[in-house]
């Protein structure tokens, strides 16, 4: 007698072998047994007859750290196939910290990660943050260590290197993280306090993901006081130097480098061919989100929430403010709005079109918006509408995912009433342009599960095998799309009836049940 038993699907197991149709029977949380289980009894049976079966898709990038302690079900994520998320990206996360700099950190990450009073900071070590996960909430859930999070609690929110004491204590941090659970490290050199570190600071800290053979994950840097850097060479020397793993965050061609993915990975494929251990991971849109802080210049952001607050509202100081955002090109100061709560008639409108109506420069309205919202603003940069460029980048998409070490992610960000569609669309989309530009789907599932399941360590998951964790997305090779859009993104993707999470059917008849059966994964289990 099962608990659960799938009949006749055609089974892409992960390992990128050819598919076959059989049964799959579970047993609690465990796959049981694979094969011919006519004669067989369960609790619950899915007949999947004409449809396919992969491994529960495992998301190595998303901003799901606040919002999904507030929204158990995330049926954003799950009703695409995602079984389990990695939290902690960018280097913009919660743990480890001291009480009052949660506090603090948790305001000034709110246009990014959300900011929900409902939600108890009770939290200040991974332990303590990854219980509160633990059958609690729809998806597994595994944690990274963040950046920002070691250097605000090593030294505070300043502009210098980790050097000396801090140094040390940003080291102890990161090794007691990894012995609580954490599966790697990792930092967005775009964003502050992470971009005020030098490379020898990286090297340090990267050393001991060397001891712990847990990957170092960069979203690579954009900011670097002006001095000119390669940024894929730069996390490659960090890597080489510390002797450990490299995971490239969001590594894909864009509107500015278009049909250039030679171009794009020569240099990884150059590392990993000297005998480095490089993965990279893309989403398959036109353009990215975060939130508007990241527009300031560095200065105006030292210190944190309060301080920021404080020189936005020094009409002194504006100016000087003004000129570090037109100088800082990367992002520029333009996007569509996706998150705010004093100011929601904005919401979905570009920056040029708000600055217009307030009779304002793009960077005064947005220094002034920043202000009223308390920081909590969200948005996404404008995606191309050249549709030549669009279909070279979907082009570029499924190339990137022909390569063996690459994997998905969605980089989603459901915090706002009109998000970035990849929160909603991005692994059923692949799925489509899967179908429609030749790509197998056994190299599919093996970029969707396997490969992050190796990556991260994440043992039991990421393929459909015997004594495996119950993680299986069941779906219509046909059919499945997403339907999200830039203007209308909340939406769920059609073709996938059935997400089963640790033998649990969270998504039934493309509709989540309700169960709250997802594991917290820590490194070594």
């Amino acid at each position: 007698m099962y608990d659960l038993l799938i009949r006749n699907v055609k089974i892409y197991d992960g390992s990128e072998g050819n598919p076959y149709i059989a049964d799959i029977g579970i047993k609690g949380d465990k796959i049981e047994a694979i094969g011919d289980l006519k004669d067989a009894a369960a609790v619950e049976e899915i007949e999947a007859g004409g449809l396919s079966a992969m491994p529960g898709f495992i998301d190595t990038h998303c901003h799901s750290d606040m919002s999904l302690l507030y929204d158990r079900q995330h049926a954003n994520g799950l009703m695409q196939g995602i079984t389990t998320e990695l939290l902690g990206q960018d280097g913009l996360s919660y743990v480890p910290l001291s009480p009052d700099n949660l506090k603090m950190y948790t305001k000034y990450l709110a246009g990014l990660n959300g900011y929900y009073p409902d939600v108890p900071l009770d939290f200040n070590t991974v332990e303590q943050y990854l219980e509160r996960f633990h059958k609690k909430v729809a998806p597994n859930v595994a944690y990274q260590v963040p950046h920002g999070a070691i250097r605000l609690e090593a030294m505070g929110f300043l502009d210098r290197p980790l050097t000396g004491y801090a140094l040390d204590k940003a080291k102890a941090l990161m090794r007691q993280a990894f012995e609580e659970g954490a599966v790697a490290f990792s930092t967005g050199l775009s964003y502050y306090p992470c971009s005020y570190a030098d490379t020898e600071e990286l090297i340090e800290l990267c050393k001991v993901c060397a001891e712990y053979d847990v990957p170092f994950v960069i979203h690579t840097r954009s900011v670097f006081r002006g001095e000119p850097f390669d940024p894929t060479l730069e996390a490659i020397q960090i890597a080489r130097k510390a002797g450990c793993r490299l995971h490239f965050s969001h590594f894909r061609t864009s509107p500015a480098n278009y049909g250039r993915t030679a171009e794009l990975l020569e240099p990884v494929e150059k590392a990993i061919d000297e005998g480095m251990k490089i993965t990279c991971e893309t989403y398959c849109y036109y353009s990215g989100a975060g939130y508007a802080v990241v527009f300031l210049p560095p200065w105006a952001v030292e210190g944190g929430y309060e301080a920021t607050l404080e020189r936005l509202a020094d009409k002194s100081l504006r100016e000087r403010i003004y000129e570090g955002m037109r100088a800082n090109t990367i992002p520029p100061v333009d996007g569509t709005f996706t998150q705010l709560d004093k100011n929601v008639q904005y919401l979905g409108m570009s920056f040029e079109e708000v600055a217009r109506l307030r009779g304002q420069t793009n960077e005064e309205m947005m220094c002034d918006i920043l202000l009223e919202e308390g920081l909590n603003v969200g948005y996404y940069a404008n995606p191309t509408g050249d549709e030549a460029i669009r279909r070279q980048l979907d082009d570029d998409f499924t190339e990137l995912l022909k390569k063996p070490y690459y994997m998905v992610c969605t980089d989603s960000i459901p915090h706002g009433l009109k998000p970035h569609p990849r929160a909603f669309g991005t692994f059923p989309r692949f799925l489509r342009l899967a179908r429609e530009k030749g790509v197998p789907f056994e190299t599919v599932a093996n970029r969707m599960a396997k490969n992050p399941a190796r990556t991260f360590r994440l043992n039991g998951r990421g393929s459909i095998e015997t004594g495996n964790y119950a993680d299986i997305v069941i779906f219509n090779e046909q059919t499945v799309t997403d339907t999200a859009t830039y203007r209308d993104a909340r939406r769920s993707p059609k073709g996938i009836p059935y997400v089963i999470v640790n033998g649990k059917t969270a998504v039934y008849d493309e509709k989540v049940t309700g169960v709250l059966n997802g594991h917290a994964i820590c490194r070594g289990n």
